[in-house]
């Protein structure tokens, strides 16, 4: 009979310990994608952004990530794509100016104006 009692003990603990890292890792990349969509708490830093021809979303997105104005671009273009706005980014040339701590909005705003 214990050692029953102690084998549901157990399992109970291993579900709950499971359930709490996940959870967790759950939380945390909700609020890394929550902080780069809102930009809550980015650094703050100019970058001159020059395309001199049209770049697919994908392209965009990954230049915008290694230029350090986005840290997610695959939610940078699920985002996007939301917006209906792809046609818009897919068909920028130019240069523009934009800040490491701009949200998702105000960079999709400084690329329609």
């Amino acid at each position: 009979m214990k050692s029953q009692r102690s084998k549901l003990r157990r399992l109970a603990f291993s579900k709950i310990t499971v359930l709490s890292l996940t959870a967790l890792l759950v939380a945390a990349i909700g609020i890394s994608v929550a902080n780069d969509l809102y930009a809550f708490v980015k650094p703050e830093g100019e970058i001159v952004l020059s395309l001199d021809e049209p770049h697919s979303l994908k392209e965009l997105s990954k230049t915008l990530e290694e230029q350090g104005v986005i840290a997610n671009p695959t939610v940078f273009r699920l985002w996007v794509q939301s917006k209906g706005k792809t046609e818009l980014l897919e068909g920028f040339c130019g240069t523009l100016t934009l800040n490491s701590a701009m949200s998702y909005r105000q960079i999709l705003l400084c690329f329609s104006q």
